[in-house]
């Protein structure tokens, strides 16, 4: 059951399984896929990291009667026009502790996007 879970929200969240598993800190697809297939489960002190980079509700995995479109933290609706890179990167900052997020933000800052030069008429 859990297994399902994962599987069907990491599907509505737009991760692969090496996207998601290299989220959680580098599992690999063999241990998403058992995870999903129900061969094996997740520690239960990952299921809140889980449910952070799935953007879903702890409680989503443990109630069987919850539903994972009444389980995202966040409409998905919302986040339509991201990129999977985007949705990747949000997911991993939403996931990482408050060091790994400054160093993100300052290398990002330190490289803004530079202006195409406009030709003249």
């Amino acid at each position: 059951m859990v297994g399902e879970k994962i599987k069907k929200a990491r599907l509505l969240a737009g991760l692969t399984q090496k996207q998601f598993g290299e989220m959680i800190g580098g599992k690999g697809i063999s241990t998403v896929s058992e995870w999903e297939s129900g061969k094996r489960s997740p520690d239960i002190e990952l299921l809140p990291v889980i449910a952070q980079i799935l953007n879903v509700k702890p409680s989503f995995f443990v109630d069987e009667a919850e539903d994972v479109s009444l389980s995202f933290s966040s409409p998905k609706s919302e986040y339509d026009f991201l990129t999977e890179q985007e949705h990747t990167l949000i997911n991993a900052y939403r996931a990482a502790d408050e060091r790994a997020r400054e160093d993100a933000l300052e290398t990002l800052l330190k490289h803004p996007k530079k202006k195409e030069s406009q030709s003249a008429i």
